[in-house]
């Protein structure tokens, strides 16, 4: 028997646990579209936490190719280094982010012109973590973009789950 160490949140109540969808990491992307902004359950292997400031995490489950981004939610202050390796249960919301025209042009305007007035750190990452050289920021902005026009739809999809709570599982 598995013991487990919670961490965040324990007044999870029976309803909310009835209506939460449990997803894979292998199967998170086929499932994502018919569950944005509802409770899932995912379990995973913790690939990797981001060192600055500790709001992601990145969960893997055999095929590292394969990786689930989950974001710490309002009552989770930061995920600990230590949790990469460890296998981890988390309840949480299913977002998407959504890349269209509009969003790719702000993008593109705010790494040619950093001190403009758009948002610094909408679409890299949390102010001060250290990010990709401008050049390699418009590459990306222009393979979306190619994705985009290919997609043959007016936007681009990204999952992720903003974690309600999560246990490390021992």
């Amino acid at each position: 028997m598995a013991a487990s160490c919670n961490q965040g949140v324990k007044d999870e109540t029976s309803a909310a646990k009835a209506d939460t969808a449990w997803v894979t990491v292998l199967t998170f992307e086929k499932q994502a579209d018919t569950l944005a902004n509802k409770p899932v359950r995912i379990e995973g292997t913790v690939s990797h936490t981001c060192k600055h400031g500790g709001k992601r995490l990145f969960l893997v489950d055999g095929a590292d190719s394969i990786r689930v981004k989950v974001t710490t939610g309002e009552k989770i202050v930061k995920f600990d280094e230590s949790m990469e390796g460890s296998r981890v249960q988390v309840l949480g919301i299913l977002k998407e982010e959504r890349i269209d025209n509009k969003y790719l042009n702000e993008w593109e305007a705010e790494v040619k012109n950093p001190k403009g007035g758009h948002d610094a750190g909408v679409h890299t990452g949390a102010l001060g973590h250290k990010d990709e050289d401008a050049q390699e920021k418009l590459n990306q902005i222009n393979s979306l973009r190619a994705e985009l026009k290919n997609s043959g739809k007016d936007h681009l999809s990204f999952f992720s789950i903003e974690a309600i709570s999560y246990t490390v599982i021992k």
